[in-house]
């Protein structure tokens, strides 16, 4: 079939064939849009919310105590980071906490404080009617000489169906006073519900464990005992 040549004279291409065009394209593009997208990121695990803690303490901390000033470095700070209690009995806690005071205590390492744990539930008091921590006279006598201040982390966990959360304060043992505090989240997962004990086990988000049940059990014995 010959096509025109006369000038002015367009050739247009059918509308079946612009149709198809145009509905391979928005295809192409809602195909590619979902695979740039990918699966939604998995939640963050103990050391990311450590992590993410202690950066919240350190930058609330950090300009209340003058750090950063010359003869004035995080490292001149003693941290005492104690177990967190669960917030409906504080006489209480977990594997779950002990592990948390773990990561948090490395996390705080890691940003150049000197840090000590302590484990004696005498050494922190709460009062229930103010609704917050009291340094015992034993942990203000862990004020040292040669440290700027003695600073305590203590906080407390709450179990909720979906997450566990925690709230953390920071204290000046010289005075009792509250230099930072934060609140985060950590996913309710099979293996937090695990290392919260028995009481932790109903309402369990579900979820696609990433280790073998060898590995995952060899990992919760230390905090189970």
């Amino acid at each position: 079939m010959n096509i025109s040549r006369h000038p002015g004279h367009r050739a247009y291409a059918p509308a079946p064939v612009a149709i198809v065009a145009a509905t391979l394209l928005a295809v192409l593009l809602a195909s590619a849009t979902a695979t740039a997208k990918g699966p939604p990121p998995p939640p963050p695990r103990y050391p990311e919310v450590a992590m993410a803690l202690a950066d919240d303490l350190d930058r609330q901390a950090a300009p209340r105590l003058g750090i950063g000033f010359p003869e004035n470095s995080r490292g001149l700070y003693w941290v005492v980071v104690t177990v967190p209690a669960d917030a409906d009995n504080l006489a209480a806690s977990s594997g779950l906490g002990r592990l948390m005071a773990q990561e948090l205590s490395c996390a705080l390492v890691a940003r150049g404080y000197n840090v000590q744990e302590i484990r004696k539930a005498s050494e922190i008091a709460f009062d229930r009617t103010q609704g917050e921590f009291i340094l015992t006279r034993d942990t203000r006598a862990l004020a040292r000489r040669h440290v700027t201040a003695t600073l305590v982390v203590a906080a407390t966990y709450t179990v909720l169906p979906g997450e566990v959360r925690f709230n953390v304060e920071v204290m000046d043992a010289r005075n009792n006073d509250i230099v930072a505090m934060t609140s985060r989240s950590l996913a309710k997962t099979q293996e937090v519900a695990a290392l919260l004990g028995r009481s932790g086990l109903a309402a369990v988000v579900p979820t696609v464990s990433t280790v073998d049940t060898a590995s995952f059990q060899r990992e919760l014995l230390p905090y189970l005992r």
